[in-house]
């Protein structure tokens, strides 16, 4: 394996670049060291919140090489670079210090423990950013979780671990609003799957709890409480088209919540005249602003349907991004011949080349198999420019649809080169179902950044039904 192979397949979990390590002997592997301390040194993962961080993945690398001390230095010179950024490279350091923890290196506890005291007093002199952020006080929540829950297999050690973090809790909370018990709900929840909900209750419940103990149950139960309230106080939400334009023509502007669910809730309660209705807003609309408003409600999976489709294709076509993103993002959903004809022409012209794949994918007939294929191998696939993961997901969509004659050689090529290891879950098990997984390739899926495709993997090497 060259070193640019190496590269490309660590940025996107891939598990060859660990079976290629095993077959290496000490003195070959010295040329891939500074490529696993440069993944050391950033984020890796594309999606940390749907994937979780690559620690495992970085951790199974580092381990392959004689020597861990370049690695320890990096992720702990990283570790207190990333405390004051948002991101997830803070909780990827965390992480992968905690599994040296476990496998017995006191230096990394030492650098946890010095990184925990800097965060108290640290979090004592910061405050929210100009966006209502605040990075330090979400690094020391992953600092919390860690400490909790990947240390260390002994409960009880846990549970002492999670005592002194309750203490320091309710200590920040006392001086500080912004550090209060409900802005820590992640590091409660990890803490009830680290010790168990019974354990947890006994030990902030027991009748010789200590006071802060008691005062961290306490305010528990008021969170708990107050945001029951909060869900019952919440605005209502408008329940008929009429309704939610005449709050557009005003100035209203829907939330994000609003435009991820309010027409798609009201097709579960089989109020698809609203939808319609609110299509035919959409539809006669001259202010483009109101007009992306309304579509980004309605190009859904289960909305689009009502949408004019020659209005989609002059919004694809506008100056206004955001509001070409939302039509393309819809006809993405709507199976037409004049979408087909319409996608053929774009990829004719190398235009929007992602988007015309997707409406492609949804309109697919056999005869589109070649220039399907090549479509896909033209999209530029980076961190920044994330069309090619929608794209790929409308490709994986046509081979759950009924019918014969899919591009089977897609699946092979989606597996190689997406960064996203939650997309190639799926893709990893359609390939299965296809009989295209070669012993090879189960076993370099065995070391896959996802964790769900290496239980796949070892399922399969050992004949268990799936």
């Amino acid at each position: 394996m060259t070193k640019k192979v190496f590269k490309y397949d660590m940025q996107r979990g891939l598990g060859s670049c660990v079976v290629a390590l095993k077959k290496m002997q000490d003195t070959e592997k010295e040329k891939f060291l500074p490529l696993v301390l440069w993944g050391c040194s950033r984020d890796m993962a594309f999606d940390a919140q749907c994937e979780g961080c690559r620690s495992v993945y970085l951790y199974e690398l580092i381990t392959e090489f004689p020597d861990v001390t370049p690695f320890i230095d990096v992720i702990e010179k990283r570790l207190f670079h990333s405390m004051h950024s948002n991101g997830w490279e803070f909780q990827q350091d965390c992480e992968l210090l905690a599994y040296f923890v476990s496998d017995g290196i006191r230096r990394a506890w030492k650098i946890l423990m010095v990184c925990y005291r800097f965060l108290m007093i640290s979090l004592d002199e910061c405050e929210l950013d100009q966006y209502g952020r605040f990075p330090e006080r979400d690094n020391f929540q992953s600092l919390c979780i860690t400490l909790v829950s990947l240390c260390f297999d002994d409960r009880k050690q846990r549970a002492k671990i999670y005592q002194k973090i309750v203490r320091d809790l309710c200590i920040l909370g006392k001086e500080n609003p912004l550090l209060t018990v409900e802005h820590f709900d992640w590091f409660q929840s990890v803490s009830e799957d680290s010790l168990g909900k019974a354990a947890m209750h006994k030990l902030l419940h027991r009748a010789d709890a200590e006071g802060d103990m008691k005062t961290y149950a306490r305010l528990l139960e008021e969170c708990r409480v107050m945001r029951a309230e909060w869900r019952k106080e919440r605005r209502e939400e408008p329940e008929t088209a009429d309704e939610l334009y005449k709050l557009l023509k005003i100035g209203k502007r829907p939330g994000r919540e609003w435009a991820l669910r309010l027409a798609c809730g009201w097709m579960r309660r089989n109020k698809e005249q609203e939808v319609s209705r609110l299509a035919a807003y959409y539809k006669d609309e001259k202010e483009w602003d109101i007009r992306y408003q309304i579509l980004r409600m309605l190009a859904k999976k289960e909305c689009a349907w009502a949408l004019d489709l020659t209005q989609l294709f002059a919004d694809s076509r506008s100056e206004h991004s955001e509001l070409s993103e939302w039509a393309f993002t819809a006809l993405g959903y709507r199976r037409d011949a004049k979408v087909r004809t319409y996608a053929l022409e774009l990829l004719q012209n190398g235009a929007h080349t992602a988007e015309a794949v997707s409406m492609l994918a949804k309109n697919y007939e056999a005869c589109d198999r070649d220039i399907l294929v090549y479509a896909v191998r033209q999209i530029s696939i980076t961190y920044w420019d994330v069309a090619w993961h929608w794209a790929f997901g409308d490709v994986m969509d046509l081979f759950r649809d009924p019918g014969r004659s899919k591009p089977n050689e897609l699946l092979h090529y989606m597996y190689q080169n997406t960064l996203c290891s939650s997309c190639r879950e799926y893709i990893v098990k359609e390939m299965g179902r296809r009989r295209m997984l070669t012993r090879g390739l189960l076993e370099e899926m065995r070391y896959d950044c996802n964790e769900n495709i290496r239980k796949y993997a070892n399922k399969k090497l050992s004949g268990e039904k799936i």
